[in-house]
């Protein structure tokens, strides 16, 4: 007998997973050595009180993208599954930008089914139980964070001038804001009511608002609009203005005596670089404030 007939071909433990187009159950995951996974094997995970979640490698990275499946049919939360998944949607962009370890948010629909689809990214090394705690934990915080953001309005009302080249500069916080996540609305741009002043309009949108952004480099209504919406509502205010400019020296020391308004200036090509740095102070003051009442108001304390 030959040497060559005595070779045989090395045991690879991954072939049945490679090769494999059924859905693993948690308690077989918990059973291999994820570090040691090929990158072209994915797992597909699906168990009871799970969501469905596909997992490869890609260096030192677990890539565990998670799905959610919205039936429309039979769907019964309080929202619709319409607006529930944009929400998801958003949220997992929100807590992208918040240092979660997402990446990659999708959504897309056919006929009465709805997907929506994100990464969570995981060292190679994690165990396999924790990785199954992280996916689990992951997709209970979108979710959560989705039915918040719909109960409580999470959007960002835009004030300034907003005719001729003023109104591209509101679209371009816009934009960035959209990108954060956020549910937005330039005031011109929302129906009008019969009945209804400019004014009631605004605070209207102001006061369902997380917080407002005005743009303050050139005079225009907002002037009007301003001591309604952040002295008289008490609305979690960012003002943006470009250096050298702005509309009025009137409410500039506002910034002082009032902590909910925050004043940031920013260069044109740095614009978006400060609308980032306004979302992240005004969630830091919403947080930091409601952190206080539950401490100080005996109705809130938990």
């Amino acid at each position: 007998m030959t040497n060559e007939s005595l070779e045989m071909e090395p045991y690879d433990e991954w072939e049945e997973y490679r090769d494999s187009d059924d859905p693993f159950d948690t308690g077989t995951l918990h059973q291999l050595d994820l570090a040691q996974m090929p990158e072209d094997v994915t797992l597909w995970v699906l168990d009871n009180f799970f969501p469905e979640t596909r997992i490869r490698r890609e260096d030192d990275t677990l890539i565990c993208e998670i799905e959610e499946h919205l039936y429309t049919k039979y769907w019964e939360h309080k929202f619709s599954a319409y607006a529930f998944s944009e929400a998801m949607e958003r949220a997992v962009t929100r807590l992208m930008h918040e240092g979660h370890p997402f990446a990659s948010p999708s959504r897309d629909a056919e006929d009465v089914h709805i997907f929506v689809r994100w990464q969570l990214r995981m060292p190679s090394a994690t165990p396999p139980v924790g990785l199954t705690a992280s996916i689990k934990a992951a997709f209970d915080l979108v979710w959560q964070r989705a039915d918040a953001i719909l109960e409580h309005s999470d959007s960002v009302l835009i004030l300034g001038k907003d005719t001729g080249s003023a109104l591209d500069i509101l679209k371009r916080i816009e934009s960035k804001l959209q990108e954060l996540g956020y549910y937005t609305y330039i005031i011109k741009e929302q129906p009008d009511r019969v009945g209804e002043s400019i004014i009631q309009k605004v605070m209207r949108y102001a006061l369902s608002s997380r917080f407002v952004v005005i743009e303050n480099s050139e005079p225009s209504g907002h002037l009007y609009e301003i001591p309604h919406v952040a002295k008289a509502a008490e609305c979690v205010t960012v003002v943006l203005q470009e250096k050298g400019k702005g509309a009025t020296w009137m409410f500039e020391d506002a910034y002082a005596k009032h902590k909910h308004w925050h004043k940031i200036e920013y260069e044109n090509a740095s614009l978006e670089t400060a609308v980032v740095e306004a979302a992240t102070w005004a969630e830091h003051f919403v947080k930091d404030f409601g952190n206080y009442q539950t401490v100080q108001l005996p109705w809130l304390k938990k």
